[in-house]
């Protein structure tokens, strides 16, 4: 169906209209590609758990689901706990005080089953492992525990390093110590001292913590004594 003169229009030079001849002129080869059929023989793989009743649940949009044909359609070979699997939902919803009667799996014999111990600790460590922290709502807008824990200034921390951080031993009560403390470390005070001191433990949480301040804090423990002496226990104990 190839017709020259339904290009003559394009304005291209005389060489570039030889090639044009060039596409009536080849005629393609018909390759016979040599195959091979060998009988393909799937792995038998038994199943595993209950026996299946062949009660499916259609999809909601009326699509086919192909289980069994596309996708493997059997029960796995690691069953899950009923009671572990309640509890990762109860911390993925959130709902701690929603009153649910779960029931609490006996072990007989635990003493010659040791991996079903074993699998149950692994399990609960594992949830405890993945859960979410725990999130405040602060009622009065708080600085971030990221920009808390910032190099303060050459100039303040010189001045720290020649007056000090006020001790319990001020004359003061304890307010006036934590709104102290507070302004020091650029933590707002409202009317209540709750919040600000929860955001206060929180950063000493994250300091303890903290993999570039936990060897310093290591290393410059003073190694126990037989004899301590009075200021000496006063010291440990005002830093620990």
């Amino acid at each position: 169906d190839f017709s020259l003169e339904d290009y003559n229009y394009l304005p291209v030079s005389s060489e570039i209209r030889e090639v044009f001849e060039y596409i009536k002129r080849y005629t393609p080869k018909n390759i016979e590609i040599e195959y091979k059929l060998q009988p393909f023989i799937p792995d038998f793989i038994p199943a595993v758990g209950d026996i299946d009743a062949f009660l499916k649940v259609p999809r909601p949009d009326g699509k086919p689901d192909n289980l069994g044909l596309l996708v493997l359609d059997e029960p796995s070979t690691k069953q899950s706990d009923p009671t572990v699997l309640s509890l990762w939902l109860t911390e993925n919803s959130k709902q701690h005080n929603v009153t649910q009667q779960i029931k609490v799996k006996s072990l007989e014999n635990a003493e010659k089953n040791p991996k079903a111990i074993e699998s149950w600790i692994e399990s609960i460590s594992e949830l405890h492992r993945c859960k979410p922290p725990a999130t405040v709502h602060y009622s009065r807008p708080m600085p971030d525990v990221e920009s808390l824990m910032q190099e303060w200034s050459p100039e303040f921390e010189e001045l720290l390093g020649k007056v000090g951080l006020p001790t319990a031993e001020m004359s003061c009560d304890l307010a006036e110590y934590i709104d102290m403390i507070c302004a020091i470390l650029d933590i707002p005070v409202y009317k209540s001292r709750i919040q600000p001191l929860h955001l206060l433990f929180s950063l000493y949480s994250e300091f303890k913590n903290s993999q570039h301040f936990k060897p310093l804090a290591d290393g410059k423990k003073r190694p126990p004594s037989s004899s301590p002496s009075r200021a000496a226990d006063a010291e440990a104990l005002s830093f620990t």
